[in-house]
């Protein structure tokens, strides 16, 4: 099952082995607790790890793309100063200060990718770069939040440019659906962690306590938001680590998820699209069919020509990139006939009581239900699931596959 950051393949303990179920569960890979080793990883390519305090995860890999200029670094870690220290004392084993970043690339708009960005980029002048699509709930250093206007301009545009999109092909630019017209305030929303309500019907987790909102509102106002230099799409070039990478666009995970491949290596740097133990969130969207895109943009990387080695935001590099790749397809394919299945059996139900279905109670809470409402979506817009309005709530009904 797939855990509150929406990450699972969880281990079950086989039938004939009652004691097993008590035994603890060895950690994945990507809930390690981050290594101070440096290690080069491709070629001009090092991974230094930062420390990330979210449910399910240990760290987040920083890669260092080494070039003659200094170096480019991908997804800094968490804001605030504990992150910040880990990120200097590590760019300095590395031989580095932060005045010798000249880019900094975000993966997509989580907190744990995008965290010191936009401190590199003020005080090393450095430039960020991201998917066009990229917004967060931060804001700025006057207290303001980020404008919806801004926000929805910028998401429109990826609309437009998907309307061409028919499959996944390198040369195309995959995405939501986009004949769906309304998901631009609501994505900005589910940037939000808490308060308002989600498009299932319901709120989304509850304010936090007054002394951690103190404690966030402090570390936002020392910190820059992630006020990107330039905005990428699909298939853009980049010169990293002395040759030419090149944006893949792949929502799913963020409606913004940005890979980087390296064609003259085989090395694709994935983010949090395909990681190499457990399965990324894919989070639903009232407009569009965000499993579906996920899916489609599967396989564009793992069709992406003698793709060799994926280097992953969380745990290690993995060789096979289709073999992890088929293996997080059946594992949403699973999880559908799962959910139609218990669907099924108990009728007509919310989003809420189909998530008690297919998660266990430890899991139970917004982030399943998001899942959860991203796959009865993609079955309803297969014709296998119909979906009504009870004050408020969505209500899911499937019938039985002939």
């Amino acid at each position: 099952m797939t855990a509150p950051h929406g990450h699972g393949d969880h281990l079950h303990a086989p039938p004939s082995d009652p004691t097993a179920s008590r035994r603890p569960r060895p950690p994945k890979q990507e809930q390690e607790q981050a290594s101070e080793e440096i290690v080069e990883v491709a070629p001009n390519v090092i991974r230094m790890q930062l420390p990330i305090w979210m449910p399910g995860l240990g760290h987040v890999n920083m890669y260092g793309l080494l070039d003659d200029r200094g170096l480019a670094v991908v997804d800094p870690g968490l804001p605030g100063p504990n992150s910040w220290r880990t990120l200097t004392r590590r760019l300095r084993a590395a031989g580095f200060r932060v005045k010798d970043v000249h880019t900094v690339i975000v993966t997509h708009s989580h907190p744990d990718h995008f965290g010191s960005a936009g401190r590199i980029r003020r005080e090393a002048d450095a430039a960020l770069i991201t998917h066009r699509a990229f917004t967060t709930w931060s804001l700025d250093r006057k207290g303001h939040t980020l404008s919806e206007t801004e926000a929805e301009r910028i998401e429109q545009e990826a609309i437009e440019e998907a309307q061409s999109y028919r499959g996944p092909s390198f040369e195309e630019l995959p995405t939501l659906r986009a004949e769906d017209d309304d998901f631009t305030t609501e994505h900005q929303r589910q940037s939000v962690p808490w308060g308002g309500t989600v498009p299932w019907g319901g709120s989304r987790h509850p304010d936090p306590p007054f002394k951690q909102r103190v404690r966030m509102r402090a570390i936002r106002l020392m910190f820059s938001p992630p006020d990107p230099t330039r905005r990428v799409r699909h298939g853009s070039p980049l010169m990293l680590a002395g040759r030419e990478w090149q944006a893949v666009h792949t929502p799913g995970h963020t409606l913004d998820h940005l890979c980087l491949w390296d064609a003259e290596h085989g090395v694709l740097l994935s983010g949090d699209h395909v990681l190499p133990t457990i399965t990324p969130h894919v989070a639903g969207s009232a407009s569009g069919d965000s499993l579906r895109a996920y899916l489609k943009t599967l396989d564009l990387v793992a069709d992406l020509p003698e793709v060799r080695l994926g280097l992953p935001a969380h745990g290690h590099p993995f060789a096979d990139v289709p073999g992890r790749v088929a293996a997080i397809k059946e594992h949403h394919a699973e999880r559908m006939d799962h959910l139609h299945a218990a669907a099924v059996v108990i009728g007509p139900a919310s989003v809420e009581r189909l998530s008690h279905e297919v998660f266990p109670e430890r899991h139970w809470g917004v982030m399943a239900e998001s899942e959860t409402f991203a796959h009865i979506e993609h079955l309803r817009r297969d014709g296998l699931a119909e979906r009504w309005d009870e004050g408020g709530v969505m209500i899911y009904r499937c019938a039985p596959i002939p």
